[in-house]
């Protein structure tokens, strides 16, 4: 499966999802924008470490991710951007691949989110 975001969506439940690359891609591989409760379990995700990071969410409430693992290394796991991030929860799983497993541009918080390991 190619590259994937979800824009105004609600609600949303991919089960064992993978990404891969073909050729290296800079842009995050998952990005959610005004996504409103979602639960994503087994997600399995190729990191680039030239890349800002893996995943990124804007304006997204309500994410439950479940046992996510980043296959290749990476810069960053999770870039939250902005401040309508909230009740975002990472729930264990393998992001050891990742340099930094949380990283927050324009105004978002680690308030925002939960990261267990």
């Amino acid at each position: 499966m190619e590259y994937g975001n979800r824009r105004v969506t609600s609600p949303l439940r991919p089960l064992g999802v993978g990404f891969t690359n073909c050729t290296p891609d800079l842009r995050p591989a998952v990005i959610f924008d005004q996504v409103l409760d979602a639960t994503i379990q087994n997600l399995s995700i190729e990191g680039n470490p030239a890349a800002e990071s893996t995943l990124r969410f804007t304006g997204s409430k309500q994410v439950l991710l479940t046992a996510p693992r980043v296959l290749a290394q990476a810069a960053t796991f999770l870039q939250l951007e902005g401040t309508g991030n909230n009740r975002i929860v990472v729930d264990g799983g393998d992001i050891s691949s990742a340099a930094t497993a949380l990283s927050f541009k324009d105004g978002a918080t680690s308030s925002a989110v939960k990261l267990r390991q």
